[in-house]
């Protein structure tokens, strides 16, 4: 007996034969919930090597960075539930893919890969809507590369059939997100006008390439509203900075020191074409940007803007965001205004205390993490977590690479091997991953707003392919630290369509996959399903979080009634 009920897909999760997609964390969710002994603080080891990650950036036989500077990125390529790793930038343009095997450490697929000379950044998204994870590379100088992911770590060049099309003098960072809530992933990639790091002058403009959905994309920038094109803008994101469903874009720009020829920009989205709200909105940021991260410092509910800057006054830049289309730069009083030369930056809670710490890279000192310790300013503890790399650093992205609860870093370097730091701290305290699905195309639920909240604690974060860093990308799993609390006591999940589930009572030291309320009602149910939902009763796991239509946190006999109805009032199984 068979009925259109529930996907089939939510069924599959639960057996040895699930889609790829939905195989849960190993981690499993604590029940009851153990006991918390922080101790003293437990540093970070650094440990590409041992884990198989050897690429170099950098010309090896002298050592001088690369033109294109380069990067390193984290996106589960193999749908398999733990995030794999793409770096770029190697002298001879070998694109660096590498496999994790589920414990975190890696298995070096590059031999197969694409080259791609002068690979300066790269971000991972779904633009053709077919589940997979394909890759957007940005060049200096170049065409940018667009690469379909055909599935076991290769790769097909769809640049020229995509329109995606240069020649590129100066590329930047790159970012994906849905422009005209089509659900189709465009793409906004950044070029540096202006002098050259090869000689010469660069005039071409930004990218805001519009993805048609037939696999081809259409250059409309300057169409769509976006009037700055020709400005030294070395990365720029797609960002919701007023929490109304769309993708608005922030815009770094270098040589802005004094906001005589430029500064950087907000252009607010408003039904799919962009209006430039920086000066009301005090975004201006005069700096020469580098870099952009985007994370709710202050936990007031909003997305605030951090922008690196070199070492000249005002230094780096913190836009504490108002709720109100309004910014206030607060940096030094936050104490993460620092003068040094800085390149990546991005926000993560390294401690799963519950909120946001702050990495910035140096190019001429160590390293510098910034954590809130119960008052402002922040205070640095790069040297204590040994987080502090010492080298030229330029990039660094997150994701919890060994399942265990807590988010792991890459850090590249020019010249040298990318680092990657395995984190002991936040082990010792609670935590909850989401990985939020969406409805095809936008299959990763990219723009989407997730808020969880632990009592009168609440926090929020974005599905952001790029953003929070330099040319690099974070895992898209959003991960939140839960200090000593045993469950969320309430996650809230808004889709770019508009489309939202609340869920209650979720226990803590696990990553769920949430379907969109779409799903929650198209495929096929037969008894067998049924028995399988049956066995699950109890509170929500891995593996059983698709069967909580209601969303209460348990799997019960209302879940069990509403299948139950949905193949005309059988009988419960018994």
């Amino acid at each position: 007996m068979h009925t259109r009920c529930l996907p089939a897909l939510i069924f599959a999760a639960a057996s040895a034969q699930a889609q790829p997609m939905l195989v849960p964390n190993v981690a499993q969710a604590s029940d009851p919930c153990r006991v918390l002994a922080p101790g003293a603080p437990s540093p970070f080891t650094q440990e590409a090597f041992a884990r198989g990650v050897f690429y170099y950036i950098g010309n090896p036989s002298n050592g001088y960075a690369t033109a294109a500077m380069g990067a390193a990125s984290f996106a589960d390529l193999d749908l398999d539930g733990d995030a794999d790793i793409v770096c770029v930038g190697e002298w001879f343009g070998r694109v660096g893919v590498y496999e994790n095997d589920g414990t975190g450490h890696f298995i070096d697929h590059s031999a197969g890969a694409p080259i791609v000379p002068s690979g300066g950044g790269v971000i991972a998204g779904d633009y053709d809507g077919d589940n997979d994870l394909d890759l957007f590379i940005t060049v200096n100088p170049g065409t940018h590369v667009l690469l379909r992911n055909d599935g076991g770590f290769t790769f097909t060049d769809v640049s020229d059939e995509a329109g995606i099309t240069g020649p590129i003098s100066n590329g930047g960072g790159a970012s994906f997100g849905d422009v005209n809530g089509d659900g189709w992933l465009d793409i906004y990639a950044a070029t540096r006008t202006g002098p050259t790091s090869l000689g010469g002058y660069s005039d071409d403009p930004n990218h805001l390439y519009i993805n048609q959905g037939d696999g081809t994309f259409v250059d409309m920038y300057t169409q769509l509203g976006l009037t700055t094109g020709l400005e030294p803008t070395l990365v720029g994101h797609f960002v919701d900075f007023d929490l109304d469903g769309d993708a608005d874009i922030y815009e770094g720009n270098d040589k802005g020191s004094f906001c005589i020829e430029r500064s950087n920009y907000l252009y607010e989205n408003v039904g799919g074409t962009f209006v430039d709200i920086t000066a009301q909105s005090g975004t201006e940021s005069c700096t020469d940007t580098m870099s952009i991260g985007i994370g709710d410092f202050d936990m007031n509910g909003w997305p605030d803007l951090y922008c690196t800057h070199t070492a000249a006054a005002p230094g780096n830049t913190l836009l504490l965001n108002n709720g109100d289309a309004t910014f206030t730069q607060s940096a030094a009083a936050f104490g993460v205004d620092s003068l040094a030369l800085a390149w990546g930056a991005g926000f993560f809670d390294h401690d799963n205390d519950g909120d946001l710490a702050l990495y910035v890279c140096d190019v001429v000192q160590p390293d510098r993490l910034f954590d809130y310790q119960g008052a402002w300013p922040a205070v640095n503890i790069a040297a204590q977590m040994n987080a502090h790399s010492t080298g030229h650093a330029y990039n660094v992205s997150f994701a919890d690479i060994d399942l265990d609860g807590d988010l792991d870093f890459l850090v590249e370097l020019i010249p040298g091997n990318v680092q990657l730091y395995i984190n002991h701290e936040g082990e010792k305290r609670h935590w909850i991953d989401l990985n939020v699905l969406g409805t095809p195309p936008n299959t990763h639920a990219i723009g989407a707003l997730l808020t969880v909240r632990t009592g009168q604690h609440q926090q929020i974060a974005q599905v952001l392919a790029g953003g929070n860093t330099y040319r690099s990308q974070n895992e898209l799993p959003r991960h939140f630290g839960l200090g000593d609390a045993c469950r969320a006591d309430e996650i809230q999940i808004t889709w770019p369509d508009g489309s939202s589930r609340t869920l209650t009572d979720y226990p803590a030291d696990a990553r769920y996959t949430i379907l969109p309320p779409q799903q929650l009602g198209d495929g096929e149910l037969d008894l067998a399903d049924l028995r399988s939902l049956a066995a699950s009763f109890g509170p929500v796991r891995p593996g059983t979080e698709a069967f909580d239509m209601d969303g209460n946190g348990r799997i019960d006999r209302v879940d069990l009634a509403r299948l139950v109805d949905c193949i005309g009032g059988s009988p419960l199984p018994r």
